[in-house]
């Protein structure tokens, strides 16, 4: 308790306003045993950390070595901070997953792509292979034409294909060009799983498709828009938008090429940011 409670980690947490809790305190021995387990199990003997780590680090060398007389080791490095040096993590909120299940190739990107100006120098030497002096000459440019944001755009772009390949990285710019650039020809590329991943939030709908199917029909079996005459309206005020064209006749029957790609999507937009994704089946 003693070596436990002298943690400097641990000292700054119990004399903070909001203190700290047992779970957090009693944290230093699971890991140390989780430490212990690895060595015995797998030989594990070195253990890597960010700076945040030190005390639950030092516990489990201090442990494994009063158990096994044996020598391990730790590893710590600087923390990758926000441009306001607040943490990244889970804990925080605002991890980035390198699983494509939590974090697609196109959030991925996109993560990269919006950093503050202020943090895109340091990220390019942290996480890409260029050279310094290509991580120079790509500053260069972006300080003379800011709008590019071409030092942006690499970063985001080595960073991406270093985690999820060429395909994963090509996923993310057709992505990106199928919702900023609202192009019909990106999204007539995508498969089911990128339209899943860049609209997670949006309901995903199949329906057969019946001869003489209008854009209110659409609309209405997708309950993209109110039952009655109020969802009718919606539409002849120009409040629906399919597949990035503004939808003002809800008698407007359906046709391939326009309202269906040829991937046999329809993508309803209601307002700014209410989407529906539509797979027409036995086209």
């Amino acid at each position: 308790m003693g070596t436990m409670l002298s943690r400097h980690s641990v000292q700054t947490r119990l004399k903070s306003a909001e203190g700290m809790s047992f779970t957090e305190f009693s944290y230093q021995l699971f890991q140390a045993f989780d430490f212990y387990q690895l060595h015995q199990l797998h030989g594990c003997r070195i253990q890597l950390g960010g700076t945040d780590q030190l005390g639950n680090i030092m516990s489990g060398h201090e442990f494994i070595h009063r158990k096994t007389g044996e020598e391990v080791y730790g590893l710590t490095v600087p923390l990758v901070t926000t441009s306001m040096g607040d943490k990244l993590g889970k804990t925080a909120g605002n991890a980035v997953w390198l699983n494509r299940d939590k974090t697609s190739p196109f959030e991925f990107y996109q993560y990269f792509l919006r950093l503050p100006d202020n943090s895109v120098e340091r990220y390019l030497k942290l996480f890409t292979f260029l050279s310094l002096s290509e991580v120079e000459n790509l500053m260069e440019q972006q300080r003379k034409d800011p709008g590019k944001r071409i030092a942006h755009k690499r970063l985001a772009a080595e960073v991406t294909k270093l985690v999820h390949g060429k395909d994963g990285l090509e996923s993310a710019k057709r992505c990106t060009t199928a919702l900023y650039h609202s192009s019909i020809e990106a999204l007539e590329q995508m498969s089911d799983t990128e339209l899943q991943e860049i609209f997670r939030e949006a309901p995903f709908h199949e329906f057969f498709l019946e001869p003489g199917t209008t854009v209110l029909d659409a609309c209405r079996r997708a309950r993209a828009i109110p039952d009655g005459p109020r969802g009718y309206q919606m539409i002849k005020d120009g409040g629906v938008w399919i597949n990035h064209q503004r939808a003002e006749n809800p008698e407007q029957v359906l046709i391939v090429g326009q309202q269906i790609l040829s991937n046999g999507l329809s993508l309803i937009r209601v307002g700014k940011k209410n989407f529906h994704i539509l797979k027409w089946l036995s086209l």
